[in-house]
């Protein structure tokens, strides 16, 4: 491109290809480059031209541009040699998506679709649908959007219900493996009783699922009668009694007898159950039970105000404070001022549940992290002259918390006899995979172990 001014003219030179604002930019900087020389010496002749033209050296336009800006000759590369590409937009205005036939596809069966979703997952109630802004927000989206009603939303729901469980039967009822089972009885603050069911099996492919098959309201108490009724319609309704392998229960008693009602059932129908080798005690509760045994000694205090031969332990000692800390907001305003003090992390205190062993250690941990607040016992928890609730942690103390973290640490590892004399494979492979590898060297083995690994032990 050629730059002329009287008898003075200026060649400026632009590459072939020029690239968004990168050669945009470069066309400005070589455009001032080249002028501040005869810019400098118009200034000694005092001669300055505000205005200039340049010739492109494409096409030989002369062009007017300005001696500050490039904005001409970028415009005219832009528009007539198209070597300046338009910046991507990112992302579309209200209006541009609003406008673009593109951006929204409004599909009846789809709306449905996704309607039904939002209902059962947020647990909406049917009448949500009747609400007149919910109708005026969903018109204000698309004016002939179709709304069903209540009653309509629930046998949409109902139909979506059959036709789930009809492909869930399907494909368990095709599964070459054995199917097996937790279930779960609990009795909610309004008196209502329930039974959840869980299905667990391993694929052709030697992928673990598990799906929630049934969720069924007990009607009674939860005997063993009421719950291998329930148990037992919901397999029938499945068609899949006779791929039962194990269950998987908590502790209580009634579910030793109920599996045993289990199998006198089912061995009427000749479909083999042996409810002492298929019952599958919860690993969680097994441990909560031995972890209890192990804490017996350090239950929770009833009463806060009992003497020091009744908080006589450490744990016993850090139940009582922590109890005292959380009874008002007050006390732990106090703490946490403490906390801030001592620089110590802002840590709320913790204390144990019955139901949770671990949650012991838990509480210890937590008050360790604590420990260096050194004024705190005194400023939240004054005790009384015939009391001594000072926490002090000696060895002894120490020792238990190790002993209890030891519990804490516990795993559950699945170790399978690795065939007589085959090598033995290394104790964190992914077993499902290994199972998978040799499935053609052991079919047999390979069949049975699809089965068993398909059993929860949670």
């Amino acid at each position: 491109m050629t730059s002329g001014s009287g008898k003075n003219q200026v060649e400026y030179d632009i590459e072939e290809e020029v690239e968004t604002e990168t050669e945009e930019n470069q066309v400005a900087h070589e455009y001032d480059a080249e002028t501040e020389e005869e810019q400098g010496e118009k200034n000694n002749n005092h001669e300055v031209e505000d205005l200039r033209k340049a010739k492109c050296n494409h096409c030989k336009t002369l062009i007017i541009c300005n001696k500050e800006s490039t904005l001409g000759m970028a415009s005219h590369i832009k528009s007539k040699h198209k070597l300046i590409k338009e910046k991507e937009k990112k992302q579309l205005t209200i209006c541009e998506t609003i406008n673009n036939s593109e951006a929204i596809i409004y599909n009846k069966n789809s709306f449905k679709k996704f309607f039904i979703r939002w209902i059962v997952k947020d647990d909406l109630s049917f009448m949500c649908v009747e609400s007149e802004d919910f109708c005026n927000m969903i018109y204000l989206l698309r004016k002939d959007a179709f709304i069903p009603s209540a009653v309509t939303v629930k046998n949409y729901i109902m139909t979506f219900y059959e036709d789930s469980h009809k492909k869930i039967a399907l494909i368990l009822q095709n599964t070459s493996s054995k199917i097996s089972f937790t279930i779960d009885a609990w009795t909610l603050s309004n008196n209502y009783s329930f039974l959840g069911i869980t299905a667990h099996w391993v694929t052709e492919s030697w992928e673990l699922k598990s799906i929630l098959l049934d969720f069924i309201k007990l009607e009674g108490p939860h005997s063993r009668a009421n719950i291998k009724e329930a148990f037992l319609k919901s397999l029938k309704n499945f068609e899949i009694e006779s791929k039962i392998l194990g269950v998987t229960t908590d502790n209580a008693s009634n579910n030793v007898t109920f599996l045993k009602a289990v199998e006198d059932d089912l061995s009427q129908k000749y479909i083999y159950f042996n409810s002492d080798d298929k019952h599958v005690r919860c690993l969680a509760h097994v441990i909560n039970l031995a972890a209890q045994q192990t804490l017996t000694t350090l239950k929770t205090i009833e009463n806060d105000e009992t003497s020091n031969e009744e908080v006589g332990s450490l744990i016993r000692k850090l139940r009582t404070f922590v109890k005292k800390i959380k009874a008002l907001p007050q006390q732990e305003n106090k703490f946490k001022t403490q906390c801030k003090t001592a620089n110590v992390p802002n840590l709320n205190v913790m204390l144990d549940v019955r139901t949770r062993w671990n949650s012991t250690y838990d509480m210890l941990v937590r008050a360790r992290k604590l420990k260096e607040v050194s004024e705190l016992y005194k400023t939240l928890y004054v005790p009384q002259e015939t009391q001594n609730t000072n926490i002090e942690y000696n060895s002894s103390d120490e020792d238990l918390v190790s002993h209890i973290s030891k519990w804490h640490r516990i795993e559950s590892v699945s170790e399978f006899d690795r065939y007589l004399k085959a090598a033995r494979a290394q104790a964190l492979c992914n077993i499902l995979n290994w199972w998978k590898r040799h499935e053609e060297e052991y079919p047999n083995l390979s069949n049975m172990a699809r089965d068993y690994l398909g059993i929860p032990d949670y």
